[in-house]
């Protein structure tokens, strides 16, 4: 009986991988673009067959594929082989390692994937993706709403066409993972706001201070858009974690303390504001803080083993 049941789960476990394998779209040279253009989002691995790193993917791949393709919208995720029937396609792409990753719209190449390489690190990153990268504020509430909210926004007042207006859209398409983005054409908001071409970055609450503007508005040519955001979207005293490390150039002065915007926003606060009215005096350096736990190993890099009590070490 037991010998029966595990052979069940084995086949079971066997047809469900297979199920897996079959979710995602196996594309060629003679298929790829076609393919590609049904679908409004898709998730391309281009890959070789003998590639280590490839195959641990697979699997990870396969079950994303199986879970997203059932989402309102839902996300395609595809495959081409670089070395047999995409070489075209690949070297299109400029694929020059496997595997590489890359997002489709509507038929055309978005962005790079530099996301997770686990199943539920693909799914949450993929859906990311989809819908608008830009919300449209049509209401007075739907535009105080998105103000509330606890992290940073970029926000477009368009009254018309411009080519502002372009330019934010297609950042927004380029930085959806990474900001959240709205934008209004709506008469009331604009009067409120008072704006009517114009893109503004807003600091959510907890990080508005009295050392820096709680929102910033963008004045230089639509091109350098993306700059100007990622130049102002920490501050002058980010809160510095493991998933946005990159952020934060050299030369780099850290605060590490109990960082905790959760539970203890005021003592949080307490100590970043010590470290504001330094950084708005040093304008050369960037300034960051982040949380004594979270950082430990680095921390020991430096020859601290242990963060002892409330105050900063840096």
């Amino acid at each position: 009986m037991i010998g029966s049941l595990k052979l069940v789960l084995l086949l079971s476990l066997i047809y469900l991988c297979k199920a897996s394998e079959e979710d995602v779209l196996e594309l060629t040279d003679a298929d790829f673009e076609s393919v590609i253009a049904q679908h409004e989002t898709a998730l391309v691995m281009f890959y070789a067959p003998w590639c280590g790193h490839c195959k641990r993917l697979k699997p990870e791949y396969a079950v994303a594929a199986g879970i997203l393709k059932s989402d309102d919208p839902p996300v395609a995720l595809a495959k081409v082989d670089c070395t047999e029937g995409g070489k075209s396609t690949c070297e299109k792409f400029s694929v020059s390692g496997y595997p590489t990753l890359k997002i489709f719209r509507k038929g055309e190449l978005s962005q790079e994937y530099n996301g997770p390489r686990e199943s539920n690190g693909i799914v949450k990153y993929m859906r990311a993706q989809v819908g608008p990268s830009s919300k449209d504020l049509l209401t007075l509430d739907s535009f105080n709403d998105f103000l509330a909210k606890d992290e940073v926004v970029v926000v477009g007042f368009f009254e018309k066409e411009t080519d502002l207006k372009g330019e934010f859209l297609k950042v927004a398409d380029k930085m959806r993972e990474e900001i959240t983005f709205g934008h209004s054409s709506a008469k009331d908001v604009l009067e409120k706001a008072g704006y009517k071409n114009n893109v503004v970055l807003y600091r959510p609450k907890r990080l508005q201070n009295k050392f820096e503007d709680s929102s910033v508005e963008y004045k230089g040519e639509p091109s350098s858009l993306k700059a100007f955001i990622k130049a102002n979207y920490h501050g002058l005293v980010g809160v510095r974690q493991k998933d946005n490390m990159r952020d934060f150039t050299d030369p780099l002065v850290v605060a590490y303390y109990d960082v905790d915007y959760i539970k203890n926003t005021k003592g949080t606060n307490y100590w970043r504001n010590r470290v504001l009215k330094v950084a708005k005096e040093v304008p050369d350096v960037t300034f960051a803080i982040s949380d004594k736990d979270d950082f430990t190993p680095e921390l020991n890099d430096y020859g601290i083993d242990f963060a002892k009590g409330d105050k900063p070490v840096h």
